[in-house]
């Protein structure tokens, strides 16, 4: 019988915070702008990447699926922190992410 590994309880953090003030876009289109606008002038607060680096980290560590409105814009940050890069939000999953904190209370 091989002998048993034992893993050390390791902590893991995910250094989620990037300037919400740049926000990568092609075309914000005038009826989603109109429709989702306020979302996008809504500053980001601490609460706010305490809610999506939980999320990711939940997604990475234990394989947790996000919600279903926010599960695309998790995905995408997760993808950008595994492999090392900077975490580039897109203005789609900003408006979602920023909804759903809304709806959460969270700003």
């Amino acid at each position: 019988m091989p002998p048993k590994v034992i893993v050390p309880n390791v902590r893991f953090k995910i250094p989620i915070k990037w300037d919400p003030t740049i926000v990568m876009y092609l075309v914000i289109i005038d009826k989603l702008a109109k429709a989702k606008g306020d979302l996008l002038k809504v500053k980001a607060s601490a609460r706010f990447f305490d809610m999506v680096q939980t999320q990711v980290k939940a997604y990475v560590q234990e394989g947790k699926q996000p919600p279903a409105a926010i599960a695309s814009a998790i995905m995408n940050i997760a993808d950008d922190v595994m492999a090392k890069r900077e975490v580039v939000v897109r203005a789609g999953d900003y408006i979602a992410l920023m909804g759903y904190a809304k709806t959460q209370g969270i700003v």
